[in-house]
């Protein structure tokens, strides 16, 4: 195994962190698709109000990636389907009649025909662009990460410490299937040390250690826009091993629930679409901010929306607008800090709380290498955004834009005075080069 130590990065220090208690969520009376949230598709819908559906049954397509599949994860009925600017899909809603009854044209044999037919493909992800794959792409190697270090991440190694047949199962399908390596990253001293078909790999846990860009980076760097991988995460892949192994169709999902506003931190098993107000089953107070995805990159959302397609973790964290006067000059006891300019920093920012509070707005202040100080991999921060920013295109591709992914630079825009929204640059540039392509 080969092991990789990750020096540069932070573990943010949150409150409200999830215990490793399971809560099971009762079947809720609806499910809802968000097709509007998932990048770079045009969604075409196979289905229409009042049409009856079941479990692994086709609800819509990619227009530009046909034969991937996106199904339903409960049986009963389309209840409506609701769109938005210039027809966008933006919500298929599905009156559960929780019989669980399965799609029956699902073929078991391990096959790249049988996988899109699944409605599993879209749980694979590529790099460069960090989207769904094109059917017809065959990748240099996959990604597997057990060891997710973003906050209230999910614990695979306490979560899936009974699911090594799948895992397995899982491995040995992708690899029938695309004929290509398959790499394994885990903490040191995993259980998952003894599996086979894999290239294993080991990082320590130093957020952003569990990115697979930074991985990648690591093991073997993307070269150009044709140097292909593909990805996914832990869940995802037990999903694909129970599906070829089983009658039923694998349609819950794990989700990680931490941050402020409610009693229950924890880990809750869910079915897929299931609405945060079912998941969460109270109140939440108007002060608080409900994100699908963790607190450095997710998207803003609300209860009566489900998790985002690909996101395994809800935060929950305080909503605050208000400033501090001439706040820059107070000792600041509770203010998180990576910088010696409050007390927190001197505290081990013990006490300190996070909002979503920016303590200001964009300001001309040069980083001075305050970016590099959280950046996990050997590239020039700074050069790039400016690459991007003057769309230098050549540039661009000279510092390595094919090998990043904004959650890898979610730090630098978590540690950045000047607040410059560094992950949402860094994917303007990779859009960018995706439509040079």
């Amino acid at each position: 195994m080969n092991s990789f130590k990750i020096t540069k990065g932070h573990n943010l220090k949150l409150s409200g962190i999830p215990s490793k208690k399971i809560i099971d969520v009762k079947s809720p009376s609806s499910i809802f698709f968000h097709p509007s949230s998932i990048k770079n598709i045009k969604t075409k819908l196979l289905v229409k109000e009042g049409d009856s559906v079941k479990v692994g049954s086709p609800l819509f397509y990619d227009k530009k990636n046909e034969k991937v599949l996106f199904v339903s994860s409960c049986s009963g009925t389309v209840k409506k389907i609701q769109f938005g600017q210039r027809r966008i899909v933006e919500i298929i809603e599905i009156e559960n009649d929780k019989k669980n009854i399965v799609f029956d044209n699902l073929d078991r044999d391990v096959s790249k025909e049988n996988f899109l037919k699944s409605g599993l493909w879209p749980y694979l992800r590529q790099k460069p662009y960090s989207k769904i794959p094109h059917y017809s792409i065959n990748p240099k190697s996959i990604y597997i990460s057990a060891m997710p270090t973003e906050p209230f991440a999910l614990n695979y190694e306490s979560l899936m410490k009974n699911s090594i047949k799948s895992i397995q199962l899982g491995i040995d399908v992708l690899k029938k299937i695309f004929d290509c390596e398959i790499n394994f990253t885990s903490l040191n001293e995993s259980i998952f040390s003894n599996l086979s078909n894999v290239n294993h790999y080991s990082f320590n846990n130093l957020h952003p250690a569990g990115n697979i860009g930074v991985q990648i980076h690591h093991i073997d760097p993307i070269k150009n826009g044709d140097d292909i991988r593909f990805y996914l995460t832990l869940q995802d892949l037990v999903r694909i091993g129970e599906f070829f192994n089983m009658k039923d169709y694998p349609n819950l999902r794990y989700i990680s629930i931490g941050g402020n506003g409610i009693d229950n931190q924890a880990i809750y098993k869910v079915l897929i679409g299931t609405s945060i107000q079912d998941i969460i089953d109270s109140d939440l107070s108007k002060d608080i901010q409900i994100i699908s995805g963790d607190v450095l990159n997710g998207k803003i959302t609300v209860k009566d929306n489900s998790l985002n397609f690909h996101d395994e973790v809800l935060s929950m964290i305080k909503n605050d607008n208000k400033r501090q006067f001439l706040g820059w000059l107070m000792p600041g006891f509770k203010k998180y800090s990576l910088t010696k300019a409050f007390f927190s920093k001197l505290l081990n920012n013990k006490g300190s709380e996070l909002s979503t509070n920016k303590n200001g707005s964009i300001r001309t202040i040069v980083p001075m290498g305050n970016w590099d100080r959280v950046m996990a991999m050997n590239i020039m921060s700074e050069y790039l955004v400016k690459s991007i920013l003057a769309n230098d295109i050549d540039m661009m591709e000279k510092l390595g834009i094919y090998e990043c992914s904004p959650e890898d630079f979610s730090l630098c825009a978590f540690i950045c005075q000047s607040k410059v929204e560094v992950s949402k640059i860094i994917e303007d540039g990779l859009d960018i080069m995706e439509s040079e392509a």
